[in-house]
């Protein structure tokens, strides 16, 4: 199973980017409760960054460093906003193989 990491918090070096500032975000168990069906699921970019296959990026999102050159896949940002977790897979289904 294909381990993805949500990129919901990077460090920019100086601060922490985050889409957490929206506050109806801020809880991401249903988030991975819905990918974990499909998916081996992290929320956690800091703490995992070296164990998964592919991030999953808001697209806006703030700029971070890709240390592992891991694959990215996009998804508009305001799928998470709505929760739109089936749309969201389509984006992820479309870019694992």
């Amino acid at each position: 199973m294909k381990k993805i990491c949500f990129v919901l918090t990077v460090s920019s070096g100086i601060n922490f980017g985050s889409i957490d500032a929206i506050p109806f975000i801020k809880n991401h168990d249903d988030l991975k409760a819905y990918f974990s069906k499909y998916y081996d699921v992290s929320v956690n970019y800091l703490k995992d960054k070296d164990i998964v296959d592919y991030l999953v990026v808001p697209k806006p999102f703030v700029p971070f460093d890709n240390e592992n050159n891991l694959p990215i896949i996009e998804v508009p940002a305001r799928l998470f906003i709505e929760k739109d977790f089936e749309k969201m897979k389509m984006y992820l289904d479309n870019s694992i193989s």
